[in-house]
């Protein structure tokens, strides 16, 4: 199951190049919205999409079906646009029946200022912050644009948008599944080419946790850093210091079809899915153990030793539990040779794009074999003594000869997800 396209909108840039340019000058881009601190949020250190290359290649979405989309889905659309530009789809002729979409996204949202009217307008009238739910189902029915709800709330229309931008007739499935589902969108959709359900699929993430609905509610969780005086100075994982996670947007999407049949049609081949894993919350709350039964259902489904590993992609969220728990893993599964791997965790580049993390960081992971080099973990100044990883901070290094890696994604709940690429 081969990679033959990469569509990617992250803060460190829209598209391959802009993206490449970021991950490896090895800044974090985090900085402090202006548009949230309008809105009185205490908390406005965020990654964002650039805003004018996002305008400018919101122009390959016909205007009609982007009146439909929600900005999860609008990035989503962008990312497989261009991913299907670099695979030449559309200059190949492929059985519609046989393309499909497998997309990750976990949050949607009404817009808040239309939510806050409607609540408004169905107010008791006789008691203070009570609904009468009659007033409720009557503004709802009358004023409540139904097109705009459905479409751009429910979130498998997001993936179906995908579908009809495409054009694709075969599977179409969105995965609700958090912080993971990225990676295992790319699982499901190289399984099913695998098994022989489809030709080719676009498979990805996108998630948009920046609009203000969805960022009223993530952040107040736990996990999330407060703001600093240097947004771009927020502590990276594993660092000794660090705080939290940093709530970034964006969508990558990749095509994935079968090695010989991209061959046969002359496509650039950038990279192979050879295994993936996926693990359930240890009921016990041990989340070492739960990552590191999914990373090694990916090396085994891989036939890949821990010695044929040439760096790994950390999930690497900051959060003091995530970060302990994966290095933990990782030293029980490489044992004395977990030190001489490099280490990298482009989450403190861009901050942590949720459902789009695990095909933003796969389509890193692509870009770092290709150029024989590993990104820097940025703001690592000062690692965690516990931690006994060999850790690539604040610079890039070169890697020459890298052929595979191993990537990382942890859930809210710690449950884990890994995949195994090669070059």
């Amino acid at each position: 199951m081969v990679i033959t396209g990469r569509g990617i909108v992250s803060p460190l840039g829209v598209g391959i190049d802009g993206h490449r340019a970021g991950l490896l000058r090895g800044r974090s881009v985090v900085c402090r919205s202006e548009r949230l601190s309008r809105l009185g949020f205490p908390l406005c250190s965020v990654g964002e999409v650039p805003e004018e290359p996002l305008r400018n290649s919101k122009t390959t979405i016909p205007q009609k079906q982007k009146k439909l989309m929600n900005r999860a889905g609008i990035l989503a659309a962008i990312a497989s646009f261009l991913a299907s530009e670099e695979a030449a789809l559309g200059r190949t002729k492929v059985e519609p029946t046989r393309v499909g979409v497998f997309l990750a996204t976990w949050f949607t949202f009404y817009d808040l200022s239309s939510f806050i009217r409607y609540l408004d307008d169905a107010g008791s009238g006789q008691r203070p912050f009570v609904m009468d739910p009659e007033k409720a189902n009557i503004r709802c029915v009358e004023t409540m644009n139904p097109v705009d709800y459905s479409l751009k709330v429910l979130p498998n229309l997001t993936a179906g948008h995908l579908a009809i931008f495409h054009q694709a007739q075969g599977c179409s499935r969105l995965i609700a599944d958090g912080w993971r589902g990225g990676l295992l969108a790319v699982s499901q959709a190289a399984q099913a080419i695998r098994y022989g359900e489809l030709d080719v699929a676009l498979a990805g993430g996108s998630e948009s946790p920046l609009e203000e609905g969805i960022f009223c509610e993530l952040s107040s969780l736990a996990g999330v850093a407060t703001d600093g005086a240097e947004p771009h100075r927020t502590r990276g994982p594993f660092d000794a210091r660090r705080r939290g996670l940093v709530l970034g947007e964006g969508a990558g999407v990749v095509v994935l079809e079968e090695r010989d049949r991209a061959l046969g049609r002359g496509a650039a081949v950038y990279g192979e899915i050879v295994g993936s894993g996926c693990s359930a919350p240890d009921p016990s709350g041990h989340r070492e153990r739960s990552l590191g039964l999914a990373m090694r259902n990916a090396l085994e489904e891989s036939k890949l030793d821990p010695e044929e590993v040439d760096f790994i992609h950390a999930n690497g969220d900051s959060t003091p539990e995530n970060d302990r728990a994966e290095w933990r893993a990782l030293d029980s599964l490489f044992g004395a040779r977990v030190a001489a791997v490099p280490v990298t965790a482009t989450k403190s580049l861009h901050g942590h794009l949720l459902s789009a993390s695990g095909v933003a960081e796969l389509i890193s992971c692509l870009i770092m074999l290709g150029e024989g080099v590993v990104a820097p973990i940025a703001n690592c100044d000062d690692p965690d003594p516990e931690c006994g990883l060999d850790l690539v901070r604040n610079t890039a290094r070169a890697k020459s000869g890298a052929k595979r890696a191993l990537l990382n994604a942890v859930g809210l709940f710690g449950e884990g997800a890994s995949l195994a690429v090669q070059r």
